[in-house]
């Protein structure tokens, strides 16, 4: 059983509570209805091996990453719809992107 199956009776709190940071994406189907996938923060790993995927196919690496961070809802169906997953890279991109701070020189 997958995670995101074995977390289907889980509310938002309990998810948060196991996971920590986590993300709703809310991403429009072919067929003008909306599928929500919850998933977690990226961690190093996922990182590691997505960005390395996503070198050589993005779209791979996008499959990679909505596999491997849902732990609510299903992305095999974003996967099979191809319009539901690119909108649902776009989503993923604030989600695997590295955040940018300020420096400042003293």
């Amino acid at each position: 059983m997958k995670a995101y199956e074995e977390n289907e009776k889980l509310s938002i709190e309990e998810l948060k509570e196991k996971y920590g940071a986590i993300f709703k994406l809310e991403i429009p189907m072919s067929d003008g209805e909306q599928m929500d996938l919850i998933v977690k923060k990226v961690g190093r790993r996922e990182f590691d091996a997505g960005s390395k995927i996503l070198q050589k196919n993005e779209m791979q690496g996008l499959e990679f990453f909505l596999r491997s961070l849902t732990i609510q809802g299903d992305p095999e169906a974003i996967i099979a719809d191809f319009d539901a997953m690119r909108s649902a890279g776009e989503l993923m991109a604030d989600i695997i992107s590295v955040k940018t701070g300020n420096v400042t020189r003293l």
